[in-house]
C-alpha cells in the first residue's frame, strides 16, 4: 500500500514539477506527517528534491546543490497554510520574551501572525505593524495596543509599504522587533523575497533594540530577493529544529542565542 502511495507521489510530482506538501496532503488524503515521510523516502532515492513548504521533481532546478536554493515569494495565504503546527510552537517561544510595558515591532509574515494570541495576557503592551493580517488579528484583542503602519497595499505579502511606511517607524523605539525571512543561508544571510518591504524591514532593525527572528526548520539553506540583514543583526534565532552544525558555530562566534521550540 505505502510503496504503492510512493510511486504515485513521484508520478503526480513529476507531473506538475512542484507542489506543496499541504496539496500532496489533499491530494492523496493522508496527513502531513505520512506525506513527509514519503517525501523523505524520495528524496533518499535521489528522485525528488525538497524545497521550502514542498518538493520540486530532480532535474526541475539547475542549481548548484551546494548554494542556497533561490526561492520565490508565495501568497500569503499559501504560505499561511505551511507547516502550521510549527509557526504555532515558534510564535509561542518568541511570544515569552515580550514583557509587559515593551513596545513591539511586529514583521509581516505567517509565522509572526502567529505571536497574537500568545499576547493578549501581556500588559500595557503596544504592537507596532504593517501587517494587515496581524492588524485584524489585534482587533480581537482590545487590551493590546496597536499601531497600524500607513502605506500602499502589497497584496502578495498583504502588508502595507512604501516610503511612508519607512518614515512612520521611524518615530517609535522599539523594545525589540520580532522578524521573518523568506530564507537565510550563511552566503546571503537575511533575505526576502520583495523589494517593497526591504526599506521597512532594516528600519524596523535600526529602530529596535534587541532582535528576533522566527523561522522554521525549512527557510535555513534558502536564499531569496534581497539581503535585508545579517545573520548577526539577531540577538535570538527561534526556531523548531536545530540546524547543521556550521549554524550552530555561525550563532557561537556571533553570540546570536538559538531558541529551539522543544526545549
Amino acid at each position: 500500500m505505502r510503496i504503492k502511495r510512493i510511486e504515485e507521489v513521484e508520478a503526480y510530482i513529476r507531473q506538475v514539477g512542484s507542489v506543496s506538501i499541504q496539496d500532496l496532503c489533499d491530494e492523496f488524503h493522508v496527513s502531513i506527517n505520512t506525506i513527509r515521510r514519503d517525501i523523505d523516502t524520495l528524496v533518499q532515492s535521489g528522485r525528488v528534491k525538497k524545497v521550502y513548504g514542498g518538493v520540486i521533481a530532480l532535474g526541475q532546478s539547475e542549481e548548484d546543490a551546494s548554494a542556497p536554493q533561490t526561492r520565490e515569494l508565495m501568497d500569503f495565504e499559501v504560505r499561511n497554510r505551511e507547516y502550521r503546527d510549527e509557526k504555532k510552537e515558534i510564535a509561542r517561544r518568541a511570544a515569552e520574551f515580550v514583557n509587559h510595558g515593551d513596545t513591539i515591532f511586529l514583521d509581516s509574515g505567517s509565522t509572526t501572525l502567529q505571536m497574537i494570541p500568545y499576547l493578549a495576557e501581556k500588559k500595557n503592551i503596544t504592537v507596532v505593524t504593517y501587517s494587515i493580517p496581524a492588524l485584524a488579528e489585534l482587533a480581537k484583542y482590545p487590551q493590546i495596543r496597536a499601531v497600524a503602519l500607513p502605506g500602499v497595499v502589497l497584496g502578495r505579502t498583504a502588508s502595507l509599504v512604501g516610503s511612508s511606511t519607512c518614515q512612520a517607524l521611524q518615530q517609535f523605539n522599539c523594545s525589540k522587533a520580532f522578524m521573518g525571512c523568506t530564507g537565510l543561508s550563511l552566503t546571503r544571510q537575511l533575505t526576502n523575497a520583495t523589494f517593497e518591504e526591504f526599506g521597512v524591514k532594516q528600519t524596523a532593525l535600526r529602530q529596535s533594540k534587541s532582535h528576533y527572528l522566527l523561522a522554521d526548520h525549512e527557510k535555513f539553506g534558502h536564499a531569496a530577493l534581497m539581503t535585508y540583514g545579517n545573520i548577526s543583526d539577531m540577538d535570538y534565532v527561534i526556531t523548531n529544529e536545530e540546524p547543521e552544525q556550521e549554524y550552530l558555530e555561525y550563532f557561537k562566534e556571533h553570540r546570536v542565542e538559538l531558541v529551539l521550540t522543544e526545549e
